[in-house]
């Protein structure tokens, strides 16, 4: 902690990170600034709190140039667009700008396991934290699943595991994170409004490997093999898809000509997959070559994949009502989560889709569409835009809330068909996240069932 005494650190954003990192660090002493966007209503029983546990300054309402003047670091929230706060002026000159991920991370004693990708993070976070913890070891779950690391630091110990979800918007602000496992799952269209494009959106997230050695390892989808990228992961690299061998074998790049590492378990699919899905297997395959590197007894593993509990709003099925199949498919926050829950359903599909749009080729959906979805009931701000991709390929039809949008999908459903939100979009222009999306559909799917 010596290089932050007698610094001065200013947080960009109150929310969830930022809150852990402003703790963390007023409880070593250090003086903080934050400077939150929001109106501070809910977070002002906070402030007390903090200036009693060490000189902490505050503003809301947005980020000032004079407030966020003479500090000596910069810590962002992930949700901060570091361009836009150096070219408005906001973020001080030649001073290093961090994420907490960053923070966290310089701080962490335990090893890391990082997974990010497009799709499928927080299962495959999810099920490696619970594979490691079946097997005994200590692990903390965190990152963009709950908590953040930087909020877990003071639990954790060499004996320790970190498994930590990590978002491109994070791995932003990286300047020395070192996962000792780095998971790459996917690369997909997403964050377009945030990254400028697919390339920009891409190189984001390859830096997961940018500080790993040849003593780390780099689990990596197999449909990325021929990517361009991979010829710079300095790590022990092993590829997973759907359909593995009976063993997989990890080893270096294949242009250092090392010889094989380590062989890693797989199992057949049917005797432990507790989901359904090609991207479910795939998820399962990674899990399970995580836990083979950390040597974990092959048992164990099957074990404990099988009692595995998926999270919800992931394609999550809701019930049947009058002979039509609800599903929650809340998190599918970008086209190709959409794509992969549609590629899953084997009926005509009524589906639910809209919300903040991120600025991907909605049409990239259209034969899919045409072969899998009925109806479209579209919500929320990125409504023109669906409209324009998908009228003319299958009916479009507008709700002005999810309350609406549910009456219309019953109207247009039939017995044997399913119903799904599947929104393509994020949820903040009507909801405070994916859960709460999720939470309102399902309950006015209830609304309308039937009464014992």
């Amino acid at each position: 902690m010596t290089e932050l005494k007698d610094k001065t650190v200013l947080i960009l954003g109150m929310g969830v990170s930022g809150l852990a990192a402003a703790s963390f660090l007023l409880k070593r002493g250090i003086k903080v600034k934050v400077s939150d966007s929001g109106d501070g209503t809910l977070k002002k029983s906070d402030v007390d709190k903090f200036k009693q546990s060490g000189e902490c300054d505050f503003e809301w309402g947005g980020h000032t140039e004079e407030f966020c003047s003479g500090a000596d670091i910069v810590v962002v929230s992930p949700g901060i667009d570091i361009k836009k706060s150096h070219s408005s002026g906001v973020l001080p000159k030649d001073v290093p700008v961090i994420g907490t991920l960053e923070l966290g991370a310089r701080y962490c004693e335990a090893p890391i396991i990082a997974i990010t990708g497009t799709n499928g993070k927080s299962t495959v976070t999810d099920l490696i934290g619970h594979i490691l913890s079946e097997a005994g070891m200590d692990v903390k779950v965190c990152g963009n699943i709950g908590n953040p690391l930087i909020g877990e630091v003071d639990g954790l110990s060499k004996n320790s595991i970190a498994v930590v979800e990590v978002s491109s918007f994070q791995l932003e602000t990286i300047q020395r994170f070192k996962p000792y496992i780095a998971v790459l799952l996917n690369i997909a269209e997403d964050h377009y409004d945030r990254h400028g494009s697919y390339d920009g959106y891409k190189s984001e997230k390859y830096r997961i490997f940018e500080n790993q050695t040849e003593t780390d390892w780099a689990v990596i989808n197999e449909c990325l093999r021929d990517s361009p990228e991979i010829k710079d992961v300095r790590s022990r690299v092993v590829f997973f898809d759907k359909e593995m061998d009976e063993h997989v074998t990890a080893k270096k790049n294949e242009d250092t000509n090392s010889k094989l590492e380590r062989k890693l378990p797989v199992f057949r699919h049917d005797e432990i997959l507790p989901v359904s899905g090609d991207h479910n297997f795939e998820n399962i395959a990674c899990s399970i070559i995580v836990a083979g590197i950390l040597g974990i007894n092959t048992d164990k593993v099957k074990e404990a994949v099988k009692i595995f509990v998926p999270l919800r709003h992931r394609t999550e099925r809701i019930g049947i009502i009058n002979g039509i199949v609800f599903i929650d498919d809340s998190k599918a926050t970008n086209i190709d989560a959409t794509r992969v829950a549609l590629k899953t359903v084997d009926k005509k599909a009524v589906l639910i889709a809209g919300g903040r749009d991120k600025g991907g080729d909605y049409g990239s959906l259209v034969p899919l569409v045409k072969q899998k979805v009925k109806t479209i009931i579209v919500i929320g701000e990125a409504k023109t835009r669906i409209v324009e991709a998908f009228e003319g390929e299958t009916k479009v039809v507008d709700a002005e809330d999810m309350g609406d949008a549910v009456e219309k999908a019953i109207k247009y459903a039939e017995p044997g068909d399913i119903v799904m939100l599947s929104p393509m979009c994020s949820s903040f222009d009507m909801f405070s996240g994916y859960k709460e999306r999720g939470e309102v559909f399902q309950s006015e799917v209830m609304k309308r069932a039937p009464k014992s």
